[in-house]
């Protein structure tokens, strides 16, 4: 049994590659995360990313920004906080303003270390009407160390609903492998199925997706 959930994350993998298409996306994304603590309670967090699409060819989204957070107790915390995004429409980069609230859970059962973010994100957008978009991510990552750099498979979902088209408008599903090179920095690289609606349509994007988290 032990064997085969230290599996399942590469079946998962190989079974979400034979369910791309032809016609199906490829891009990537990658992510800088940082985090300092200000004190006992509070801290910050900033995320910044590029993300690219049509076969990793174009740059198409580009965003940074900084939450505050409060440590409600070991559990939960909760964060405000606000974005900036640009996104390519055409040959055009467009901006989105983007404030945002979340409550942010994470525990460990037997090992296993299970993280739930629950966001509203109020969209200011500057090419179509303004949105709010509620988010929804579920996290686990496994106890296991594989191979001497002590890699860690993890598992995540994200849904993305929006209450202006009242309709789910992606759901991202990654796999991949976490660690940490040394004190105070995280590393991760995956896999992500991105099913989005372009123009009410929905289509595939198959994501490459890194990560640096550093922790202050």
């Amino acid at each position: 049994m032990t064997r085969f959930l230290r599996l399942l994350p590469l079946l998962l993998f190989v079974l979400l590659l034979q369910d791309g298409r032809a016609e199906d996306d490829w891009g990537s994304s990658h992510n800088l995360l940082i985090k300092a603590d200000i004190n006992e309670d509070w801290f910050l967090l900033s995320r910044s990313n590029l993300a690219f699409r049509r076969d990793n060819e174009q740059l198409f989204l580009g965003y940074t920004g900084a939450s505050l957070g409060y440590q409600l107790n070991d559990q939960w915390s909760a964060r405000v906080g606000f974005r900036q995004a640009y996104f390519k429409i055409a040959d055009e980069w467009r901006e989105e303003q983007r404030p945002m609230i979340e409550a942010y859970y994470a525990d460990f059962f037997d090992g296993f270390r299970f993280t739930s973010r629950s966001r509203a994100e109020f969209r200011y957008i500057d090419w179509r009407d303004d949105d709010t978009r509620l988010r929804q991510e579920f996290a686990l990552t496994a106890p296991w160390k594989l191979t001497p750099l002590e890699l860690k498979p993890y598992v995540s979902n994200e849904i993305f609903y929006s209450t202006r088209n009242e309709w789910i408008e992606a759901s991202w599903f990654d796999i991949g492998l976490s660690f940490f090179p040394w004190e105070g920095t995280k590393l991760k690289v995956g896999y992500r199925l991105n099913r989005l609606r372009i123009q009410g349509d929905l289509i595939n994007r198959h994501t490459l997706v890194t990560g640096i988290n550093l922790f202050f």
